[in-house]
């Protein structure tokens, strides 16, 4: 599974984590009818930065 870091970039060299995704689409829709219920404007994928991240995920062994 492939995940992503999306990062938003406020014009000062700033760069604020936004959320980390593995469905970037979805992410998108979801971020945008926030946006758009709270009287924003829609945004792109491109209007952020993403990185994809190396992820190393383990499930929990139970003590037996």
């Amino acid at each position: 599974m492939k995940l992503y870091n999306i990062y938003w970039h406020e014009g000062c060299g700033n760069r604020d984590h936004v959320a980390t995704t593995n469905n970037l689409n979805k992410w998108l829709v979801d971020h945008n009818e926030l946006r758009v219920s709270e009287g924003n404007e829609p945004e792109d994928l491109d209007d952020f930065e993403i990185e994809e991240v190396d992820a190393y995920i383990y499930e929990e062994m139970s003590d037996e």
